[in-house]
């Protein structure tokens, strides 16, 4: 039986882990190790909206999750929706360096895997905007500059604002994405199909 060891390994990992071993080798039965709740929970419940079996067990420092290798039931299937056609179209606003309110650590931390779990996704957003604080993600010292790179080379258009960038005396360590302006930036809003705000 495959096991895949997600020890040590902080979200979104296990999940992206689970669901490269399940593509990888459809239909074959799977152990996923996890050393936390949260990460039990999560592949438990990705593992089981793909249709599959799976049950856990405690062991000495870490939980063993198994995934038999038959299907319970056909997956439903899920009937497009207006939000998901539009996916493609959305555009992402993120005008700070960090998601949420509270901890300034944690909230750094959550932007980067936001943005690392971006690459990871099936379907892309048509665009991300930066403004204010969220213009230090694109320079070059930013944990997520090759992540943004990424998602460039694959199609999204990534717009910095340039006010921003000069407020803040980052022009020249700017990296990735078009310096853009409020014109070209308002244009992108309006035109979307959907903004998410993060």
């Amino acid at each position: 039986m495959k096991k895949v060891d997600c020890r040590g390994l902080n979200c979104p990992e296990p999940v992206l882990l689970t669901k490269k071993a399940l593509s990888d080798e459809p239909g074959r039965a799977l152990n996923v190790i996890v050393d936390n709740e949260t990460a039990r929970e999560n592949v438990l419940r990705f593992v089981r909206n793909q249709g599959r079996n799976a049950e856990w067990q405690k062991e000495d420092n870490f939980f063993l999750i198994t995934v038999s290798s038959d299907k319970k039931q056909k997956a439903p299937e899920v009937q497009p929706v207006e939000t998901v056609k539009s996916a493609k179209h959305a555009v992402i606003f993120i005008a700070t360096d960090e998601m949420g309110v509270g901890s300034s650590e944690l909230g750094k931390m959550l932007m980067r895997n936001f943005i690392y779990t971006l690459t990871k996704r099936d379907v892309l957003p048509k665009a991300i905007v930066f403004m204010n604080s969220g213009v230090k993600l694109s320079i070059i010292d930013s944990p997520v500059v090759e992540e943004l790179e990424e998602l460039e080379q694959n199609g999204v258009q990534i717009l910095v604002c340039g006010t921003c960038l000069d407020y803040y005396n980052l022009e020249e360590k700017h990296k990735a994405g078009l310096v853009s302006n409020m014109y070209d930036i308002s244009d992108m809003l309006l035109e979307a199909g959907q903004v998410v705000t993060i």
